[in-house]
């Protein structure tokens, strides 16, 4: 399980390099700033994450919640406009909350939750 989780690690880190300075291009041309702060929360959860430290998970799971009031806001209950602009960060939230280390004091024994 440390192969994949900090294989999610650098895939999360690569996604937020490029959301980061995608959106802060986009962001020069006068596009919203949420891409830049998406990438920023990314990189710094996956430094989280590969340093096996939960808050990584959180931060992955916050840009998740604060992306559905962003799309709400931008194309509202349409729902083939929120379809594509929520499936990602809500399927690396998953992701991130499965594979995050469990807390402290807690083993992470098969088949138990």
């Amino acid at each position: 399980m440390n192969f994949i989780a900090r294989l999610f690690a650098l895939l999360l880190g690569l996604l937020g390099l490029a959301l980061a300075l995608g959106g802060a291009w986009l962001l020069s041309l006068g596009g919203s700033p949420y891409y830049v702060a998406a990438g920023v929360v990314y990189l710094w959860s996956a430094w989280q994450l590969w340093r096996r430290r939960r808050c990584g998970a959180w931060g992955v799971a916050i840009v998740a919640l604060l992306t559905i009031v962003w799309a709400l806001w931008e194309s509202g209950t349409d729902y083939w406009a929120l379809f594509p602009r929520l499936m990602a960060p809500l399927a690396l939230a998953a992701l991130a909350l499965l594979l995050a280390p469990a807390p402290a004091g807690r083993s992470a024994a098969p088949g138990r939750l």
